[in-house]
């Protein structure tokens, strides 16, 4: 039997999409409130614990958080604003030159 070839591991992440995502979903906070405002918003739940709000908080963080399509889909479905974005426009792509927005 062949054996299954291993996908290769990254060696580096360009972070450039993943820092406009995460900008993006930052913006939809409204100014002054919590992220334990934004938790229950997005979770539909007080969290269980600080430990479990630190989690949350630092999956926003421009510099740790690498969200996966669970927390996206989280915030598209407490956030109806972004269920008409495009994913080029979710992660500041601009259409026009096949790039990222610069900030």
């Amino acid at each position: 039997m062949k054996q299954k070839e291993k996908m290769p591991k990254k060696l580096s992440t360009d972070r450039t999409h993943i820092e406009a995502g995460l900008t993006t979903l930052k913006a939809l906070k409204r100014q002054g409130e919590s992220d334990r405002a934004l938790f229950v918003k997005v979770i539909g739940r007080e969290p269980r614990d600080q430990s479990e709000l630190n989690t949350f908080s630092n999956r926003l963080n421009l510099k740790r958080g690498n969200p996966g399509l669970d927390f996206l889909g989280m915030f598209a479905k407490a956030y109806p604003e972004i269920r008409d974005m495009t994913i080029g426009e979710l992660l500041g792509i601009d259409s026009n030159k096949n790039e990222s927005k610069t900030r």
